[in-house]
Protein backbone atom coordinates (compact mmCIF):
# COMPACT_ATOMS: atom_id res chain seq x y z
CA UNK A 1 0.00 0.00 0.00
CA UNK A 2 1.28 3.51 -1.06
CA UNK A 3 1.53 6.55 1.52
CA UNK A 4 -1.07 8.34 -1.08
CA UNK A 5 -3.54 5.14 -0.42
CA UNK A 6 -2.82 5.02 3.36
CA UNK A 7 -3.31 8.70 3.80
CA UNK A 8 -5.77 9.90 1.48
CA UNK A 9 -5.21 13.22 1.62
CA UNK A 10 -6.09 14.98 -1.84
CA UNK A 11 -7.67 18.13 -1.96
CA UNK A 12 -10.61 16.13 -3.38
CA UNK A 13 -10.76 13.70 -0.34
CA UNK A 14 -10.57 16.80 2.02
CA UNK A 15 -13.05 18.81 -0.05
CA UNK A 16 -15.68 15.83 0.24
CA UNK A 17 -15.40 15.47 3.82
CA UNK A 18 -15.85 19.36 4.17
CA UNK A 19 -18.50 19.87 1.71
CA UNK A 20 -17.38 20.97 -1.11
CA UNK A 21 -18.99 20.28 -4.18
CA UNK A 22 -16.67 18.36 -6.97
CA UNK A 23 -14.84 19.19 -9.61
CA UNK A 24 -12.86 21.87 -7.19
CA UNK A 25 -12.43 25.04 -9.40
CA UNK A 26 -8.61 26.06 -8.97
CA UNK A 27 -9.15 28.42 -6.19
CA UNK A 28 -10.41 26.16 -4.24
CA UNK A 29 -8.06 23.24 -5.06
CA UNK A 30 -5.36 25.40 -3.97
CA UNK A 31 -7.39 26.59 -0.66
CA UNK A 32 -7.49 23.16 0.07
CA UNK A 33 -3.90 22.22 -0.59
CA UNK A 34 -3.08 24.73 1.50
CA UNK A 35 -4.74 23.41 4.36
CA UNK A 36 -3.81 20.07 3.92
CA UNK A 37 0.19 21.42 4.11
CA UNK A 38 -0.94 23.53 6.90
CA UNK A 39 -2.04 20.32 8.99
CA UNK A 40 1.18 18.29 7.77
CA UNK A 41 3.23 22.19 9.12
CA UNK A 42 1.26 21.27 12.72
CA UNK A 43 1.86 17.75 13.19
CA UNK A 44 5.57 18.07 11.96
CA UNK A 45 6.23 21.03 14.90
CA UNK A 46 4.26 18.80 17.26
CA UNK A 47 6.19 15.91 16.76
CA UNK A 48 9.52 17.32 17.11
CA UNK A 49 10.00 14.94 13.65
CA UNK A 50 9.21 14.65 10.02
CA UNK A 51 5.89 12.99 10.19
CA UNK A 52 6.70 11.66 6.47
CA UNK A 53 9.87 10.64 5.06
CA UNK A 54 11.89 13.52 3.80
CA UNK A 55 15.75 14.01 2.64
CA UNK A 56 17.86 15.98 4.93
CA UNK A 57 21.06 17.60 4.50
CA UNK A 58 22.92 18.53 6.96
CA UNK A 59 26.72 20.10 7.32
CA UNK A 60 29.16 19.77 10.28
CA UNK A 61 28.19 16.15 10.98
CA UNK A 62 30.37 13.66 12.80
CA UNK A 63 30.42 9.77 14.02
CA UNK A 64 28.55 8.41 16.36
CA UNK A 65 32.08 6.11 16.86
CA UNK A 66 29.35 3.42 16.30
CA UNK A 67 30.13 3.60 12.52
CA UNK A 68 26.89 5.70 12.10
CA UNK A 69 26.26 9.63 12.19
CA UNK A 70 25.26 12.14 14.53
CA UNK A 71 21.73 13.35 13.26
CA UNK A 72 19.61 15.68 13.94
CA UNK A 73 16.33 13.95 13.11
CA UNK A 74 15.01 10.58 13.84
CA UNK A 75 14.47 7.89 12.69
CA UNK A 76 16.83 7.52 10.12
CA UNK A 77 16.24 5.38 7.11
CA UNK A 78 19.08 5.63 5.01
CA UNK A 79 22.17 7.66 4.23
CA UNK A 80 22.26 9.01 0.80
CA UNK A 81 25.67 9.76 0.57
CA UNK A 82 28.50 11.67 3.02
CA UNK A 83 31.32 13.95 1.32
CA UNK A 84 34.32 14.80 3.85
CA UNK A 85 34.53 19.03 4.55
CA UNK A 86 37.63 21.14 4.30
CA UNK A 87 38.61 24.05 5.99
CA UNK A 88 39.64 27.46 3.86
CA UNK A 89 43.05 26.22 4.06
CA UNK A 90 41.67 23.03 2.15
CA UNK A 91 42.49 20.42 5.02
CA UNK A 92 39.96 18.01 5.82
CA UNK A 93 38.06 18.99 9.08
CA UNK A 94 36.90 15.49 10.12
CA UNK A 95 33.40 16.78 9.40
CA UNK A 96 31.18 15.70 6.64
CA UNK A 97 27.62 16.98 4.95
CA UNK A 98 25.42 14.14 4.80
CA UNK A 99 22.55 13.39 3.21
CA UNK A 100 19.81 11.41 4.32
CA UNK A 101 16.36 10.25 4.27
CA UNK A 102 14.66 10.36 7.61
CA UNK A 103 10.66 10.57 9.15
CA UNK A 104 8.24 8.63 10.35
CA UNK A 105 6.96 6.10 7.75
CA UNK A 106 3.07 5.45 7.87
CA UNK A 107 3.62 2.95 5.09
CA UNK A 108 5.76 0.80 7.51
CA UNK A 109 3.70 1.24 10.29
CA UNK A 110 -0.36 1.35 9.32
CA UNK A 111 -1.37 2.36 13.08
CA UNK A 112 0.64 5.57 12.70
CA UNK A 113 -0.59 5.84 9.09
CA UNK A 114 -3.88 5.93 10.25
CA UNK A 115 -3.68 8.26 12.81
CA UNK A 116 -1.57 10.48 10.90
CA UNK A 117 -4.03 10.35 8.09
CA UNK A 118 -7.34 10.89 10.30
CA UNK A 119 -5.60 14.29 11.91
CA UNK A 120 -4.40 15.67 8.51
CA UNK A 121 -7.69 14.99 6.58
CA UNK A 122 -9.88 16.55 9.45
CA UNK A 123 -7.75 18.96 10.59
CA UNK A 124 -7.52 19.99 6.83
CA UNK A 125 -11.34 19.72 6.27
CA UNK A 126 -12.14 22.45 9.15
CA UNK A 127 -9.19 24.50 8.79
CA UNK A 128 -11.01 28.15 8.41
CA UNK A 129 -9.82 28.54 4.71
CA UNK A 130 -11.72 25.87 3.56
CA UNK A 131 -14.53 26.50 6.22
CA UNK A 132 -15.59 29.67 4.17
CA UNK A 133 -14.71 28.00 0.75
CA UNK A 134 -17.82 25.54 1.86
CA UNK A 135 -19.84 28.73 2.83
CA UNK A 136 -19.35 30.54 -0.50
CA UNK A 137 -19.91 27.27 -2.66
CA UNK A 138 -23.47 26.54 -0.44
CA UNK A 139 -24.82 29.96 0.39
CA UNK A 140 -27.26 28.42 2.46
CA UNK A 141 -25.49 25.79 4.18
CA UNK A 142 -25.67 26.43 7.65
CA UNK A 143 -22.25 25.23 9.46
CA UNK A 144 -22.48 23.83 13.09
CA UNK A 145 -19.94 25.34 15.33
CA UNK A 146 -20.66 23.53 18.17
CA UNK A 147 -22.90 20.48 19.73
CA UNK A 148 -23.43 20.03 23.56
CA UNK A 149 -22.71 16.50 25.09
CA UNK A 150 -26.35 15.37 25.37
CA UNK A 151 -26.62 16.80 21.73
CA UNK A 152 -30.17 18.60 22.51
CA UNK A 153 -28.72 22.11 21.25
CA UNK A 154 -26.64 23.62 18.55
CA UNK A 155 -24.82 26.29 17.51
CA UNK A 156 -24.18 27.91 13.82
CA UNK A 157 -21.64 29.34 12.38
CA UNK A 158 -21.69 33.02 11.10
CA UNK A 159 -22.05 33.09 7.13
CA UNK A 160 -18.28 33.96 7.55
CA UNK A 161 -17.36 30.35 9.03
CA UNK A 162 -14.09 30.16 11.58
CA UNK A 163 -12.32 27.57 13.40
CA UNK A 164 -13.88 24.60 14.81
CA UNK A 165 -13.81 24.98 18.35
CA UNK A 166 -14.31 22.92 21.12
CA UNK A 167 -17.48 20.65 20.89
CA UNK A 168 -17.60 21.15 17.59
CA UNK A 169 -19.80 18.59 15.41
CA UNK A 170 -17.05 16.82 13.16
CA UNK A 171 -13.59 18.39 14.81
CA UNK A 172 -10.24 16.71 13.82
CA UNK A 173 -8.70 14.87 16.56
CA UNK A 174 -6.18 16.82 18.98
CA UNK A 175 -2.91 16.79 18.35
CA UNK A 176 -2.01 14.41 21.19
CA UNK A 177 -4.03 11.51 19.24
CA UNK A 178 -0.34 11.43 18.02
CA UNK A 179 1.53 11.84 21.11
CA UNK A 180 3.17 8.22 21.17
CA UNK A 181 4.76 9.01 18.17
CA UNK A 182 6.42 12.63 19.85
CA UNK A 183 9.85 13.38 20.21
CA UNK A 184 11.11 12.33 23.76
CA UNK A 185 12.14 15.51 26.23
CA UNK A 186 12.35 18.84 24.80
CA UNK A 187 16.14 19.40 24.25
CA UNK A 188 18.63 17.02 21.80
CA UNK A 189 21.42 15.67 22.80
CA UNK A 190 24.15 18.24 23.11
CA UNK A 191 26.47 17.77 20.39
CA UNK A 192 24.30 15.51 18.10
CA UNK A 193 22.83 18.17 15.81
CA UNK A 194 24.50 20.81 14.46
CA UNK A 195 22.32 24.67 15.12
CA UNK A 196 19.26 24.40 12.47
CA UNK A 197 20.18 27.03 10.01
CA UNK A 198 22.32 24.44 9.01
CA UNK A 199 19.39 21.85 7.95
CA UNK A 200 17.94 22.23 4.55
CA UNK A 201 14.62 20.52 4.92
CA UNK A 202 12.81 19.55 1.37
CA UNK A 203 9.15 18.43 2.24
CA UNK A 204 7.37 16.24 0.13
CA UNK A 205 3.79 17.29 0.70
CA UNK A 206 2.28 20.48 -1.19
Amino acid sequence: MSTDELLVVSPEKVAVRAGLKLPLTEEQRETVAEAISDAFGDVAAYLGKPPLPVTLVQRGARGDGRGGWQLAYDPVIEVLSAVAETGVDGELTGLYTITYRAGLDPVENPVYGRALGRYVRAAAAAHPMVRRAVQTDAPDTRLIKQANVEGQGVTFEDAGGGAAGSGAAGAPPSLDSLKRWRRRGVNQQPGIAPHPLEITWRWPWP
